[in-house]
Parts: C-alpha cells; sequence; structure tokens
C-alpha cells in the first residue's frame, strides 16, 4: 500500500544537505535538531528504494531474461528486499498471466516485459488489443501514467461550481471511464489549453498525458490489431457499459481485486492477505437504485491518508472475476518462485529403490564431478611446468 509517512531523514542525507551550503561560495548549514538526535536516532543510510517499492517489474524483467537457474526467492541482490515483497510480486504477476504455475516467463509476459509501463497497465493493453479496444486502454494507461488530478477550486462563485460539474461522471462505471471521457473531450475541443482551466485541469499534466499516449501507440503498433489514434473512434459505435474496456481492466488489474462487504459498501481486497478498505470520496463510482456499489472492484492504488482508500476504481462482473479466484486457490509460491531447485521438485516421480538418488539429481552430481576433476587436472599440470 502507497503511504505517505513523514519519517526522519537519515545521517548520509542530513550530511548531503550539509555539503549544499559551501558548495558554490561560503556557506553554513544550520540544524534544527541536536547533535544526539543525529547520532543516536538516524539511520546511518537511507532504506533502498528496492525494499520501499512494488517488485512486480523487476520480478518480470528477471523472468524475461531466459535464465532458468534464477531462483527469484533466493536471488542475490545488493540489497536484497524482504521475501514478502518478492512473494507479492510472483503472486501478481501469476494472476495476470505473465508467468505460468511452473514460474516460467509467458507469451504474454513477454510482451508486457517490452512496453514501458506498470505489469498491470501493460497486460491491461494487451487484453484491449484482444478485446478490440486498443484505443482506449492506450488513453486510460497514458492518463494513468501522468497521474492526472482535479485542480481545487478557489472560486466559491456558481460559475465555477457550474464549470466543475461540465465534467463528465464516468457514466457511474468508475473512475477509469471517467479519466477515458475526459481526455476524449479535450480531444474534441482540439486540446485547447483553455478547455482543461475551465474544467479545472492540469495543462501541463494533459498535455503530458497526450505525449506519453503518443509514445505508447508507436511502441504497440507492432502488434496492435486495430486503430490506435482517438480520429478513429470518432466514427465507431459507441459503448454505453464500456464493457470491453471494463473487461480489459480486470484481466490488467486481477491482482488488484476487492470485494464488496454483504451489509453495507464497504470493500475487502481479494489475495494473500486481505484488508478492509474504502472507495476513495473522490470516486465517481455509482450505486444501484438501493445505493448499493459493485460487487467487484478493480482499483489503480491503495493509499492510507486516515485510512486505507482504493483510489481509481472500476466496477468489474462476476464472470470475469471467477477465473482469478480459482487461480488463487492453486497458487503455490515455491513453484512460481522457478529456479533448478523448483524444477527437480516437481518432476514427475520415478520408481526407485529407498535412498537411491533421481535421475536429474545424478545427472546433476556428475556435473559438478567432472567440474572438479577438469579443475584438478588444471592444476596439477601448472604445478608440473614450475
Amino acid at each position: 500500500m502507497y503511504s505517505l509517512d513523514v519519517v526522519e531523514i537519515s545521517r548520509v542525507q542530513a550530511d548531503q544537505r550539509a555539503g549544499r551550503a559551501g558548495r558554490t561560495r561560503p556557506g553554513k548549514c544550520y540544524r534544527l535538531y541536536p547533535s544526539s538526535i543525529y547520532q543516536k536516532e538516524f539511520l546511518e543510510a537511507t532504506i533502498p528504494e528496492i525494499q520501499r517499492t512494488s517488485l512486480a517489474g523487476s520480478v518480470l524483467y528477471l523472468k524475461s531474461l531466459n535464465l532458468p537457474d534464477i531462483d527469484i526467492l533466493k536471488f542475490d541482490f545488493l540489497d536484497p528486499p524482504s521475501r514478502e515483497s518478492l512473494e507479492d510480486a510472483l503472486r501478481q504477476l501469476y494472476l495476470i498471466d505473465a508467468i505460468d504455475e511452473s514460474g516460467q516467463i509467458t507469451d504474454v509476459g513477454r510482451l508486457m516485459a517490452e512496453l514501458p509501463l506498470d505489469p498491470s497497465l501493460s497486460r491491461t493493453l494487451i487484453e484491449a488489443n484482444e478485446l478490440g479496444c486498443l484505443s482506449q486502454a492506450l488513453t486510460v494507461a497514458a492518463v494513468l501514467s501522468a497521474e492526472i488530478t482535479l485542480r481545487q477550486t478557489r472560486s466559491k462563485d456558481m460559475e465555477g461550481k457550474r464549470k466543475r460539474q461540465e465534467l463528465p461522471d464516468g457514466s457511474g462505471w468508475g473512475d477509469h471511464v471517467q479519466l477515458l471521457q475526459i481526455f476524449e473531450s479535450w480531444d474534441q475541443a482540439d486540446y485547447d489549453p483553455r478547455w482543461c482551466s475551465d474544467h479545472d485541469l492540469q495543462v501541463r499534466g494533459m498535455k503530458f498525458s497526450k505525449d506519453v499516449r503518443n509514445q505508447l501507440s508507436q511502441i504497440i503498433q507492432k502488434i496492435a490489431k486495430g486503430p490506435t489514434d482517438l480520429q478513429a473512434r470518432r466514427g465507431q459505435k459507441s459503448d454505453p457499459d464500456y464493457r470491453k474496456l471494463r473487461r480489459a481492466l480486470c484481466v490488467g488489474y486481477g491482482n488488484q481485486l476487492a470485494e464488496r462487504m454483504i451489509h453495507h459498501n464497504g470493500y475487502h481486497t481479494v489475495g494473500y492477505r486481505t484488508q478492509l478498505v474504502q472507495v476513495h470520496p473522490s470516486s465517481v463510482l455509482e450505486g444501484d437504485e438501493y445505493g448499493k456499489l459493485p460487487v467487484y472492484v478493480v482499483y489503480h492504488e491503495l493509499i492510507n491518508t486516515t485510512r486505507p482508500f482504493m483510489r481509481n476504481v472500476c466496477g468489474v462482473e462476476q464472470t470475469w472475476v471467477k477465473p482469478i479466484l480459482k487461480k488463487l486457490e492453486k497458487l503455490n509460491i515455491n513453484k512460481l518462485s522457478g529456479g533448478s531447485s523448483a524444477l527437480i521438485d516437481y518432476e514427475p516421480l520415478e520408481e526407485k529403490q529407498p535412498g537411491s538418488p533421481t535421475k536429474a539429481a545424478a545427472a546433476k552430481q556428475s556435473d559438478v564431478d567432472s567440474k572438479i576433476q577438469a579443475a584438478r587436472e588444471r592444476y596439477l599440470a601448472r604445478k608440473g611446468k614450475k
């Protein structure tokens, strides 16, 4: 879960900040804390980023290297992350079809590794390409990558409120659909910066999302099965339920599912370690005639402020979720890790006498013995020359 916590800096960071004073001209550094805190409470060095962020992208890259002996849980990282983070990354990749049950990368996973995106967004684009809604998915991926946020309106007059209400509402299906509708409305306005200002949108962020979309469109062009530009969509029949897009999001964010509680609109995440979460107050997700939100939703991220919230939420159908739930039931983290040890452990059992080694183990031992013998002969040859 993403959380914005106020923490103390490390001694390395403090020394670096002090080094700024006097770098180009004489200066002084005033520290607003006693030296005892610096010596006793500050960490010696900053915690490496690999130990603080999601490792799904890093694990996917390791899996794509075609090195079957890599065991993710035993890999020799320079700054080893926690085992829990690595296991979580393996679960994520398995649920979105990037790796199979034995931990080997799939064809879909190889395509995902080529895209400069978070694995969930990459999987969404690949599924959208199969379903025929790639153009919509490209827009959503670009806007999510740019992290578009609505500016807070300073003016409290009625005109400011009226302009704010003109923004699309996502047709009640959620924030991903709303982001798509906002970008398409901006496209219809010929990307006019004043349109963004009139609707309290950050012009810089919208322009950045447009550039990201153009880059992604060029990258994915070689596998695209349909048009990727927005102009081609203008003549197409609209889909009021955005069913294909929502299904692609369900597949791509299969590792970020949440199920609604029975008696209220609170949710609990689906997966290894469930937790109670709520839909973020800024979400445009709507309930039914009884006020109940969809049974299943996917979320872009979890944030923890006053309580855990799901941000950028989209409603999905239960039939799309069932295959993901089945995969959760047969998930085996040791097999997903990969490596030669996993391959040996999960080979078909052979009939053998008690205490006798398997063929694979015997072949491996024979290979080790031959290498030792070759090294011994080289050593004796060098010694004889002397």
